[in-house]
């Protein structure tokens, strides 16, 4: 055999070159794909983890619960979070928890102390 024709082209041994722009293009779809794939799993990890932990407390604790949510969008929500007769108004997003107001104490009666029935509370939000 000639040694010209012993010699093998990158191309020929993967395909294309990896400076086409098929392979450029390939490597960025993969790269983005892969990215929202790791991104969606991360989330659904930590729903998974935070809803294990709420049920844990939950059975645990009779002394604290969450007595409402409103989702707000875009995985962010309000909360009202009852801890023995105090309770508090939170904001959530996925990278922060806020405490927006404290509402007024509810009495051993189920009533809400200090508002009168139907009245808004002021959660401090504009």
């Amino acid at each position: 055999m000639e040694p010209a024709q012993m010699k093998i082209t990158q191309t020929q041994l993967h395909g294309t070159p990896s400076n086409s722009p098929l392979a450029r293009v390939l490597a960025r779809t993969f790269t983005r794909t892969s990215a929202l794939a790791a991104a969606r799993l991360q989330v659904f990890w930590r729903s998974i983890i935070w809803t294990s932990l709420v049920r844990r407390a939950g059975r645990k604790r009779t002394t604290l619960s969450v007595c409402e949510t409103a989702a707000l969008g875009d995985r962010r929500f309000i909360s009202v979070i009852q801890f023995e007769r105090q309770r508090f108004l939170i904001g959530s997003s996925p990278s922060s928890i806020t405490l927006l107001s404290k509402l007024p104490d509810e009495s051993s009666s189920g009533e809400v102390t200090g508002k009168a029935s139907g009245e808004k509370i002021d959660a401090g939000l504009a």
